[in-house]
């Protein structure tokens, strides 16, 4: 099922990125940095899908969290807008449109995090 594989989709559109790169290098990890990752960097986990459930295709859907974490406020402000830059309503050969639904922002444990909500619309394999 290609709703498992969107992360690796959002890694190849941001590696293409090359402020991003600029600003994270391969720092894109899922779910969790590697131990002693230095910052800034950048975590994505996906937190829903809703699948096509009709003859008319509507578009199966998968939620995605990005956050990016960094020990200064306004470094961490600057990753997330080239971020969503290069995902706003990108396209692949799988994904037909990436949307932003929110952006929040937090401070935890020292680090101060820009987290963007993205919905992912996949493209109908039957076209």
């Amino acid at each position: 099922m290609k709703n498992f594989k969107v992360g690796k989709e959002i890694v190849t559109i941001l590696s293409g990125a090359s402020n991003v790169v600029e600003a994270l290098g391969n720092k894109i990890f899922p779910l969790v940095a590697v131990p002693n990752t230095t910052f800034p960097f950048m975590v994505y986990r996906r937190s829903y899908y809703t699948p096509a459930n009709n003859k008319d295709y509507e578009g199966e859907k998968v939620g995605v969290e990005v956050i990016i974490c960094a020990t200064k406020y306004e470094d961490g402000v600057d990753i997330a807008d080239k971020v969503a830059t290069a995902l706003n309503h990108a396209r692949t050969t799988m994904i037909d449109d990436v949307n932003i639904t929110n952006i929040k922002e937090d401070f935890v444990e020292d680090t101060f995090t820009q987290q963007i909500n993205l919905e992912i619309t996949l493209k109908d394999t039957n076209e």
